[in-house]
């Protein structure tokens, strides 16, 4: 009994912790800004404002949280300054995007910092540049209006500091190389900013779309983003342990004395997944084994006892078709972290990832090894239609191996570019 505990500790412990460098969200826009009353109104809204709202006139608009579980370091400072006090300016974000509108004057300044109170600690020394996507106005007229974007990164407890400017003109993907920030220490990341300056411009509206990460290839010409499969935002519904109550976790094998071959739970409406839905299943190979699975901070970890391990499936489209246009990505892209390789002999875990377009199935297996990044090729799939994906899978086997200990970090997703 004093394992079982012991293990769920270790697994909370580790789903909640930072890792080296597979985070590659620094803000998911999952978390909303605080809601505030709007000057002469009841309505009370998730946003920041500026300039002038009901004859009330605000310079700038500011605003500190913590607990983010979808931010880097869990907290976010958002600054909104106006350029004029005449023209109104507003930031929202929800559902993966953050929103930036103007009215038809003089626009102004979003800048989002992290870092700024608590250092991040983060080494990202194996990801190569800063990226974002923006869709807006900015080209939307004769004379293009273009945002210039500052990011500033310091490391080294502070003392050391790089800063990059780019142009943002057009719609589209954009990355910010690391190289371009010269005498950052990237294993050593304490602070972040990004200074979106409007203010040369007027009635600009745009989007930043999917959040504000990391990208650990450069691409290019025309930069083509992930594409999200499982963003590992949405946590897994809670399970009852028998004798501890509740808690954030699957599990299968035997707990104080109840036994659970296997356990599932299927989820709709779901932030960071693809479609909305995710169908997870666990199976113990042996019963008497205690084996847990559980979502939190860009993380899925996998854990079990010292008998024989069991098998993790995660399933897209298991209550209705995605219709998903994959078309522009190559490849199917995880990364995992476990204990995989930390005894001789090696103690693999097999992948089968499974595809299916209309009436086409596919699949392909892989040994997951080591830790590190592991693509699984588009063109190991004959016959699927990537630009119509109905349904994927990612069936995890550890049946063959003992006490294995695994966590997916950053994700799953698609991607356009294979390092």
């Amino acid at each position: 009994m004093k394992a079982q505990h012991f293990l769920i500790a270790a697994i909370l412990v580790v789903a909640t912790g930072g890792t080296a460098h597979a985070n590659r969200k620094i803000d998911a826009f999952t978390d909303p800004v605080p809601p505030q009353t709007l000057p002469g109104t009841s309505i009370t809204s998730e946003l920041l404002w500026v300039g002038t709202l009901s004859g009330v006139s605000k310079t700038e608009d500011k605003v500190s949280q913590s607990g983010l579980s979808g931010v880097m370091g869990e907290k976010r400072t958002a600054a909104l300054i106006a350029t004029t006090p005449s023209n109104l300016v507003t930031t929202s974000i929800f559902d993966g995007s953050l929103s930036y509108a103007a009215g038809t004057g003089k626009s102004g300044r979003l800048v989002l910092e992290y870092g700024g109170t608590t250092q991040l600690n983060k080494n990202l020394s194996s990801e190569l540049a800063f990226e974002l996507e923006i869709n807006g106005d900015m080209d939307d007229s004769a004379s293009p209006r273009p945002v210039l974007l500052t990011v500033r990164v310091g490391s080294n407890g502070l003392t050391r500091y790089g800063t990059a400017q780019v142009s943002l003109a057009r719609d589209g993907v954009y990355q910010i190389p690391f190289s371009r920030f010269s005498g950052v220490d990237f294993t050593d990341v304490d602070y972040i900013s990004f200074d979106f300056d409007a203010s040369a411009v007027s009635s600009i509206d745009y989007t930043l779309i999917g959040g504000l990460r990391t990208a650990d290839c450069l691409q290019t010409g025309t930069v083509v983003a992930d594409i999200v499969v499982d963003d590992f935002i949405a946590k897994l519904p809670q399970s009852y342990l028998p004798g501890n109550g509740m808690a954030d976790l699957m599990w299968a094998g035997t707990f104080n004395n109840t036994q659970k071959a296997s356990a599932q739970e299927t989820q709709t409406n779901l932030l960071g997944t693809l479609g909305g839905q995710r169908k997870t299943l666990m199976a113990a190979s042996d019963v008497t084994n205690f084996l847990t699975t559980s979502i939190a901070n860009h993380e899925l970890s996998y854990a079990t006892g010292s008998a024989t391990s069991g098998r993790l499936t995660l399933q897209y489209g298991a209550t209705g078709d995605l219709n998903a246009n994959l078309s522009r990505a190559r490849a199917f892209e995880l990364e995992i972290n476990g204990d995989l390789d930390d005894s001789s002999p090696i103690r693999p875990v097999l992948l089968t990832t499974t595809v299916r377009s209309n009436s086409v199935i596919a699949s392909y297996t892989t040994t997951l090894l080591q830790d590190g990044r592991y693509y699984v090729e588009f063109s190991r799939f004959p016959g699927v239609n990537f630009a119509d994906v109905d349904f994927v899978e990612f069936y995890f086997n550890a049946s063959q191996v003992q006490a294995i200990d695994f966590r997916l970090q950053g994700g799953l997703r698609a991607s356009a570019c294979i390092r």
